[in-house]
Parts: structure tokens; C-alpha cells; sequence
């Protein structure tokens, strides 16, 4: 069947366009009558629903995620031809005027009842209505109710519409009268002036006299460039009028030597004034921001001195190392020799403390090593490469290999996947945990020693884990003990990691502080698992292959 059309459409289009609540945002009061139709009716649907020329428009909708449908599939253009009617349609495939809509036919919409929503000349704009998918009846009170509340949606609307042609009106006499927007700004702390065509000043406000320790009859008449310096009008202050007199705002910064204020770093803005459309001035408005530009300045100048003690601090680390490295390289080839003569003689105490000597000197000159390593390195120097993660655990272990001997300790490394790093600072960091693992326990005494450290990589899709931890030689033998151990675990995050490790070195060890600092400048995280029985659990989580490449395309994280 034909859409049916009212006969007093124009006239009821017409009061729909002058309400301009068409394709207006969603509004909470209107929900709230869409929310009591359905709780009234006991529907799954409920809408406030506007019949445009060729669609209906959703103000407001529950229990669907359209905002409108053409007109000739809406049952409220049905509606609107009664206005003083509820259109109650029980079993709309039984309608033959909607039997054929397509939501009818699939089973999406069975139920309907629509009240009009009607203006005080007479016009249905559209309906407050319900829907279900399946048939059914509303008794005497509920189609009352349904009346009241397109009502009350009228009223709304019509408040609306009230309510926009006071704040207009508002705006109007705003930009009409002069003498209000002369008090606001003769009330302001910034610079104000109108400026017209000529670049002549026709108003200024008292912040204006104040700097320039001039009367407004002074002033008034005055071009711009007799007023400023030659080279800042030049400039600046000419592009920037020509520019707003072209209709585009325009905004810069300048020191000026004020009479009255002396050399202030000011904010000027010029803004076109219209006129019915055409531009017939300008508004210069010019804020004081000394104060910040000082702050910003004393900023830069903490922020130099800070990069200089930087720069000295690595002078002074690069030059202890370089000077303490020939003294301990020296150390290194008299213990060469030693080694030789001891082996000759056969004297196992000489040869033992031999060993000794040669074991303190390489991990002497490797602790140099990083520490220069270690303090010349921040987030902007960093070398970040794809590397096989593997390699890099696998570099650390042979660096302290010696160590791992000496406690009798083997390592069982199981690391899989691809990561972006710095490889030499990152290899730093795995030898700290390393170190303070080992160091960890053997602090307990009354436990036996470390047998096994295994090193194991799990990869998500946005992180690289690595967990290292301990397995000893005999069980713990006590359930006791084992419960004991339990309870006192004490898993923290990197950040308090950090903060616990620089606290209480005694407790986490330098070494992990560096650890942790290099994990995060990877833009990682060091979790620690502390156990009562020194068998503690370090847990190296990094980005993996696809969140590394976010990182490299948006930066570290803030």
C-alpha cells in the first residue's frame, strides 16, 4: 500500500523545520520517556519517532540500534494522520498496510502503538510509540499513558526550541551592544583594541593605557606603526592585521619595551570583526605571559645545567675507567705469568690463589666495562635492534661463566622468539639478575646450594617473557620449611621493584636497580618474586615482535 499523506503536510513539515529538532544529539529527558513507554508497556522497543518528508528520524530509541527508516516502511507515518488517535496495530502480518514492511516479514516487528506527538496548531510531527516481536494488547491506562507521554515529548521539543531562541537572542545583543562589550573589556587584565581598515586604533581598553602610559584621546586616530617599532610592525603587526582583515585569525609572540610595565614578552591575537558578514575591522587582544616565558626560561636553564653535570659525570666515569683499566689489564698479564711459575712448582696454594687473582681480575675489568657501559647510556642513545633473544641470555651466561663454575652451578636456557634491544645493555641486565640470583643463595646458609638455573622464554602476541629461577640440589625436606617458604613470597612490580631496590640496597642489591632501569628504558618491566629460602624469581617481560614495532612508530609511552 501508497504511503498516506496528511492533509495538512506542508504545514506540518513546515512546524517540523522551524522546531530544528531534526538530526539534533541525543538528549537525556527525551530517553527518559522512550525508557517509561517501555516500562509501561511491558515492550522490548520503545522510540520518540519524527516524520520527515521521505523518513522517520529517531530523537530517541531503546532496544534498537537504528536512528531512522525511509517512510514508506514506518508504522508512525501511519500514525500521524490521526493526531488525536493511538494507533494500535496488534498483529501487524495480519495488517494488510504492513504486512509487507520488511521487518514484518522477517518476525522483527509484529506489535505496534503510536501517539501522536502533536503541536498546538493541530500538526503531528510524529509519534511516542512501542514495539515487540510478538502480538499483543495494552489495556485503556496504558494507551493513556502512551497519550500523556507524547505530550510531555511536545512540550520538550517546543522548550527546546525556546530555549535556542534565547541563548540567539542572547548572542545578538551581545554582539550588538557596545557598552556591554566595552565593560567586559575595560574589566579584563589584557591588552584590547579595535583597529580599523587603516590600521588606526578606534578603541582602547585602561590595560591598554596602563602599558602604554597613554590617554584614549591620545591613542584614538593613531595608526599602529606610529605606536610600535618599525621593524615589529613591519614584522609582524602588518602581516597579522593584513591577514585578519582577510578574514583569518592571526596569533604571535613579542618582547616590547612597555612606558609603563617596562619589557614584558606579550601574546597578541588579531581576530576579524564582521559586520553583517563582511569584515570591517580588527579585534587585538594582547595577553601578558612574562611570568610563563620566565618559568620557561629558568626551565631551559635547569634543564642545560642538568645536561651539562650529565656530560661531566660521563667525562669523569669514562676517564676512572680508561685510567683503572691499565692498572687492572697489568694485573691481568702478572697473573698470566704467575699462573705459569705456579704451574711449574706445583705448589696447589700458590695455584689457588693464583686462580683467585686471575677470577677478581676479569670480573674487575668487566664491571668497568659496564659501569661505562651502564652511565653513558639513556634513552636517546640507545642502539635498539631486532636480535634473537636467545643470543642475548646466551651472551650474559658466557659472560659470567666463570662465576657459574666456581658456585657449581649449571643452566638450563630454553629462550625462543625475536626482540628490540640495546644487545650490550640488555646483556648488563640479565648479568645483574644473574649475579644477584646466585649471590641471593648463597646469602642462605642453612640451605643447600643452587644446582640448576633455568632460563625460560614464554612469547605472547604483544610481550617477551622470560622467567629465571632456581632448583637445588636435594629438596627441601620439612613441610614446614616449604610452607614457610610460601608464605613469604612477595611478587612486586618493576616500579616498586625499583623503589624497594633503591630503599634497601642490602635487601634487592644495586645490581637490580641497574637491571630494572635498563629493562624500562626498553620499555619493559622486572618483576621479583622474593623467597624466604633465597630462591627468588625474576621475571623479564618485554615487548614482543608486534608491540616493539608500535613502539617504533609511535615512540615510548609517556
Amino acid at each position: 500500500m501508497s504511503t498516506p499523506i496528511p492533509a495538512n503536510e506542508p504545514d506540518r513539515l513546515a512546524a517540523l523545520r522551524r522546531l530544528q529538532i531534526l538530526d539534533t544529539l541525543p538528549q537525556k529527558a527525551f530517553d527518559s520517556i522512550t525508557s517509561l513507554a517501555a516500562g509501561i508497556c511491558g515492550t522490548p522497543i520503545a522510540l520518540i519517532s519524527l516524520v520527515d518528508s521521505n523518513r522517520q528520524w529517531f530523537k530517541s530509541r531503546l532496544g534498537t540500534e537504528l536512528a531512522e527508516t525511509s517512510r514508506d516502511e514506518a508504522f508512525c507515518a501511519h500514525a500521524v494522520m490521526e493526531p488525536s488517535e493511538v494507533l494500535v496495530v496488534n498483529d501487524a502480518s495480519r495488517d494488510a498496510r504492513f504486512q509487507n514492511f520488511p521487518r514484518v516479514r522477517n518476525g522483527e516487528l509484529v506489535f505496534y502503538a503510536g501517539a501522536p506527538i502533536v503541536t498546538s496548531g493541530g500538526a503531528a510531527l510524529g509519534t511516542v510509540c512501542v514495539l515487540d516481536t510478538l502480538p499483543r494488547k495494552l489495556d485503556e491506562e496504558q494507551l493513556n499513558m502512551l497519550k500523556h507521554l507524547a505530550d510531555l515529548a511536545m512540550q520538550l521539543i517546543e522548550h527546546e526550541r525556546s530555549r535556542r531562541e534565547q541563548s540567539e537572542h542572547m548572542v545578538e545583543q551581545i554582539l550588538k551592544g557596545k557598552k556591554i562589550i566595552r565593560d567586559v573589556l575595560n574589566e579584563g587584565r589584557d591588552m584590547a583594541a579595535f583597529i580599523d581598515l587603516e590600521h588606526r586604533y578606534l578603541f582602547v581598553n585602561p590595560a591598554f593605557q596602563r602599558y602604554w602610559t597613554l590617554q584614549p584621546q591620545e591613542i584614538m586616530g593613531m595608526q599602529v606603526q606610529d605606536l610600535i617599532d618599525p621593524t615589529s610592525y613591519h614584522a609582524l603587526f602588518k602581516p597579522s592585521l593584513d591577514q585578519a582583515l582577510a578574514g583569518h585569525e592571526s596569533q604571535f609572540a613579542l618582547e616590547l619595551d612597555f612606558p609603563g610595565m617596562g619589557m614584558r614578552y606579550l601574546e597578541f591575537t588579531h581576530t576579524p570583526a564582521r559586520d553583517g558578514g563582511v569584515v570591517h575591522g580588527v579585534v587585538e587582544r594582547a595577553r601578558d605571559i612574562t611570568a610563563r616565558k620566565q618559568s620557561e626560561r629558568q626551565l631551559d636553564e635547569a634543564v642545560q645545567e642538568l645536561q651539562a653535570k650529565r656530560l661531566a659525570n660521563r667525562k669523569y666515569v669514562y676517564s676512572v675507567s680508561h685510567d683503572l683499566k691499565e692498572p687492572v689489564n697489568a694485573i691481568t698479564n702478572a697473573t698470566l705469568l704467575l699462573a705459569e711459575g705456579a704451574a711449574l712448582r706445583a705448589d696447589p696454594l700458590e695455584t689457588r690463589c693464583v686462580r683467585i687473582a686471575q677470577e677478581a681480575s676479569a670480573k674487575l675489568s668487566r664491571v668497568l666495562e659496564d659501569l661505562r657501559l651502564y652511565s653513558e647510556v639513556d634513552t636517546g642513545d640507545m642502539r635498539m635492534q631486532p636480535h634473537l633473544a636467545h643470543s642475548i641470555y646466551a651472551g650474559a651466561i658466557t659472560e659470567i661463566d666463570a662465576e657459574l663454575g666456581a658456585a657449581g652451578v649449571e643452566v638450563e636456557l630454553s629462550v625462543e622468539g625475536t626482540i628490540r634491544a640495546d644487545a650490550p645493555l640488555l646483556s648488563l641486565a640479565i648479568r645483574s639478575i644473574l649475579e644477584n640470583l646466585l649471590s641471593s643463595a648463597d646469602r642462605q646458609g642453612s640451605v643447600p646450594g643452587v644446582s640448576l638455573v633455568l632460563i625460560r622464554s614464554q612469547e605472547e602476541l604483544f610481550t617477551h617473557r622470560v622467567d629465571i629461577m632456581v632448583q637445588r640440589r636435594s629438596p627441601v625436606s620439612s613441610t614446614s620449611t616449604v610452607a614457610a617458604a610460601a608464605t613469604t613470597r612477595r611478587p612486586m612490580s618493576a616500579r616498586r621493584t625499583r623503589k624497594r631496590a633503591m630503599a634497601d640496597v642490602r635487601e634487592l642489591g644495586l645490581g637490580l636497580s641497574i637491571a630494572s632501569h635498563i629493562i624500562d628504558l626498553h620499555q619493559g618491566e622486572l618483576q621479583i618474586e622474593l623467597r624466604s629460602d633465597g630462591a627468588n624469581r625474576y621475571s623479564v617481560i618485554l615487548p614482543g615482535p608486534n608491540r616493539a614495532i608500535e613502539l617504533q612508530r609511535t615512540g615510548p609511552a609517556a
